[in-house]
């Protein structure tokens, strides 16, 4: 038996890689042409398929066990999570430039951590204060090379989408501390829940604002990126899953913030795959979030005195 701070660790640890491999992946369409909201759908009807065949042979009557209290939660923090948090995601993206969507992004680890203590009671200690901190300037270094960020108004939109990613997690996390859930079934509602909200945004995109309209006005049937959809989606369900995973054995806290190693991941992977070039202030970003990632693991799961 694997003690419960390894396995936290490497279950996070798999999250993150294979959110990278995500990144890439999406990277990759993009470069060849995709548009965002299309390859996001596409992405997430090859994740559901890929959990269906995966887990559900598995989980059926786990499911069919489920309370109807409990289901409708989890169904609702999906919903939030994959639904509004893509919306906000695709809208915010289209009204803000790339620097600060790469950065902005990473403010759910701030949302995350402030509605674990605020709604699931998690210590807000000096250390994991600390930590967030370096991890936020690492991530900046990251992300924008130390350029200045100028506000945009997508901006406001990318906040939302993280408070939606957290809070989505949050009401994961509190129906897994009042029930014995299985975190895989967790992930295949995901997409069930998630895909009709977005497809309800979808709908409604002859409404939007032009600039914003552009990004969901597209061909949703076009399959010409179909390599890096199928990639893209079973690393999406990959990531689910080791994202629920993690959070039956560990905080809300822990997760998102040992997960700031993707960016670290992708910024390696970056180089290795599309001969991006690394300045020295990611290498420095990169080393602080690794230095806040073992501060953060350790003070999680240090040895309690009696």
């Amino acid at each position: 038996m694997i003690e419960k701070s390894k396995l936290a660790f490497l279950n996070v640890f798999l999250f993150s890689l294979f959110w990278a491999l995500q990144i890439l992946l999406s990277k990759m369409g993009f470069m060849a042409g995709a548009k965002a909201v299309p390859f996001t759908l596409q992405s997430a009807i090859v994740a559901l398929i890929f959990l269906s065949l995966s887990v559900l042979p598995k989980k059926i009557q786990k499911l069919r066990a489920l309370p109807k209290k409990v289901l409708w939660t989890l169904l609702l923090a999906n919903a939030v999570h994959f639904g509004l948090g893509g919306f906000f995601s695709n809208s915010g993206v289209a009204l803000t430039s790339a620097v600060n969507a790469g950065f902005l992004v990473k403010f759910a680890l701030v949302t995350t951590i402030l509605l674990a203590w605020i709604f699931l009671r998690e210590k807000m200690t000096l250390v994991k204060v600390g930590a967030v901190l370096i991890m936020v300037l690492g991530s900046y270094l990251i992300s924008t090379k130390g350029q200045m960020l100028v506000p945009q108004l997508g901006d406001l939109l990318i906040v939302l989408a993280c408070f939606s990613w957290s809070t989505g997690n949050i009401l994961v996390k509190k129906a897994l501390k009042n029930g014995n859930l299985d975190g895989d079934l967790i992930s295949f509602l995901r997409p069930v829940a998630g895909i009709p909200v977005l497809l309800f945004f979808i709908l409604l995109s002859p409404w939007y604002p032009p600039v914003i309209r552009e990004v969901f006005m597209a061909n949703y049937f076009d399959l010409s990126f179909y390599p890096y959809v199928l990639g893209s989606g079973i690393f999406t369900a990959l990531l689910w899953i080791f994202l629920n995973r993690t959070l039956q054995v560990a905080t809300a806290s822990y997760m998102t913030m040992m997960s700031m190693m993707t960016s670290v991941f992708v910024a390696i992977l970056a180089v290795l795959f599309l001969q991006e070039n690394i300045a020295s202030a990611q290498i420095w970003g990169g080393l602080l979030t690794i230095f806040a990632g073992i501060i953060t693991h350790y003070s999680e799961h240090r040895p309690r005195t009696k």
